[in-house]
C-alpha cells in the first residue's frame, strides 16, 4: 500500500489529546502525518505542543487546500471541508453529550466518527440519507488512559510532589460560565488529607478578563496539598488517570471522568458577566441543554457547601452512582478498550482503498 498523507487540523490546543493516539498509529504504519495548526490564536502554545511530541506541523488553514492530503481530520464543524479533495473525517472534540450543535456536520464530512450507540442511533434517525458516513468507533482520547502505565503515573506523582497514598481530587473548571470565583479561598484546607490538582482552562491563563480566576489560584497555591497546573500542561488525560474524584462545572471533561466510573461533582453555581444577569436567557443558550439528561450520573452542587459535602461523600463512598456511570459509559462512549485508534485507522484505510 502506498504512503498516505494525513492531515490533522488543530484549531485549539485541546484537540491534541484526541488526535495524538490516531496520528501515532498512522506514523507507526509509515504514513506521512502533518498537523495543520491554526495561526489565528494560541499558535505559540500549539507550536510548543507540536515540538514536544516531535510532530511535523504547518501554520494556517490555507494548507488544507494544498491538494496534497489524502485524509484530513477535523475536531470542529469546519464547513469548508466540503470544498476539499481529500477524504474528510469529523471527530468531535467533546464527548457525545455536546453533540447537538455538531449534528449538521454530517452533511459536509465524508466520515463522521461517533463514540457509541446513543449518538449513532440519533444521527441515523435525523439523517438517514447519510447513514453510510457514520462509523461507530469509540472515543480516541480514552486510548491513552487505557494504555497509561504505572510508571507514567509515578512520573506525574513525582513531578508535582503528590502523595500516592492519598486520594487525589481534580478540579477542572471551564473559563465561562465558571464556578472558580464562587469557591472559597480556603478550599484546599477542606481536604488536608487529599492531594488537590487544579487544571485551569487555557483561556483562564490567556485572557485578561479572567484575571480574578488567577487570583483565586494564587490563594490556593499557598496550601501545601494544592497544585496548580501550568499552561504547558495542555493535556488533561494523564490527570484523569491519576485522580480519584473530579470537581467541575460546565466542562465536558466531567462526563469523560464519569465514563471511567469515577465520581464527579458538578458545580451549578457561577460567576457571570453583568449581561447574563440582565438577560438570563443568554446563559440557557450558552449551556448545552442536551447535557441535562446525563447529569443524573453526577452529584450536582448548587452552592459551595454542597460541593464540599458531595466531595467528602465521594471520598468515603465512591460507589454511590456506579451503576448509572457504567450504563452511561456503554451508551455514550462505546468500547473503552484502548483500541479506538486502531478502529479509526482500519475505517480510513478501507475508505481510501475502496475510493
Amino acid at each position: 500500500m502506498k504512503k498516505l498523507n494525513i492531515y490533522f487540523y488543530t484549531a485549539y490546543p485541546y484537540y491534541f489529546p484526541h488526535f495524538l493516539p490516531i496520528s501515532k498509529l498512522f506514523s507507526f504504519n509509515r504514513h506521512n502525518v502533518t498537523y495543520i495548526v491554526s495561526d489565528k490564536q494560541n499558535s505559540s502554545n500549539m507550536e510548543e505542543i507540536a515540538k514536544e511530541n516531535k510532530l511535523t506541523y504547518k501554520f494556517g488553514e490555507v494548507h488544507l487546500f494544498d491538494k496534497k492530503a489524502d485524509i484530513i481530520f477535523f475536531a470542529n464543524p469546519y464547513e469548508k471541508a466540503k470544498e476539499l479533495d481529500a477524504v474528510t473525517v469529523f471527530l468531535e472534540h467533546g464527548i457525545g453529550t455536546k453533540s447537538t450543535s455538531f449534528y449538521d456536520a454530517i452533511k459536509y464530512f465524508d466520515i463522521y466518527l461517533v463514540e457509541g450507540k446513543q449518538k449513532y442511533n440519533r444521527l441515523k434517525e435525523l439523517f438517514p440519507q447519510y447513514e453510510n458516513r457514520l462509523s461507530e468507533v469509540g472515543f480516541s482520547k480514552f486510548d491513552t488512559i487505557v494504555n497509561f502505565k504505572e510508571s507514567d503515573k509515578d512520573i506525574l506523582f513525582h513531578r508535582y510532589k503528590l502523595d500516592k497514598n492519598k486520594k487525589t481530587i481534580l478540579y477542572a473548571p471551564t473559563f465561562f460560565p465558571s464556578s472558580i470565583e464562587r469557591m472559597q479561598d480556603d478550599f484546599p484546607n477542606e481536604f488536608k488529607e487529599c492531594n488537590i490538582i487544579i487544571k485551569p482552562h487555557y483561556l483562564t491563563y490567556e485572557r485578561k478578563k479572567y484575571k480574578n480566576q488567577l487570583k483565586k489560584f494564587k490563594q490556593w497555591e499557598k496550601y501545601e496539598n494544592c497544585t496548580i497546573l501550568p499552561l504547558s500542561e495542555y493535556n488533561l488525560v494523564p490527570f484523569l488517570t491519576i485522580s480519584d474524584i473530579m470537581i467541575s462545572d460546565e466542562s465536558s471533561a466531567m462526563f469523560e471522568f464519569a465514563a471511567l466510573n469515577k465520581p464527579v461533582i458538578s458545580n451549578r453555581y457561577f460567576k457571570l458577566r453583568w449581561s447574563y444577569y440582565l438577560m438570563p436567557w443568554k446563559l440557557t443558550k450558552r449551556i448545552d441543554q442536551s447535557k441535562e439528561f446525563y447529569r443524573t450520573i453526577l452529584d450536582n452542587a448548587y452552592n459551595y457547601e454542597e460541593t464540599i459535602l458531595y466531595t467528602k461523600e465521594a471520598i468515603h463512598n465512591p460507589q454511590k452512582l456506579e451503576q448509572k456511570r457504567v450504563e452511561f459509559s456503554k451508551d455514550l462512549c462505546g468500547n473503552i478498550d484502548g483500541k479506538v485508534s486502531q478502529r479509526i485507522y482500519n475505517t480510513l484505510i478501507k475508505k481510501v482503498t475502496n475510493a
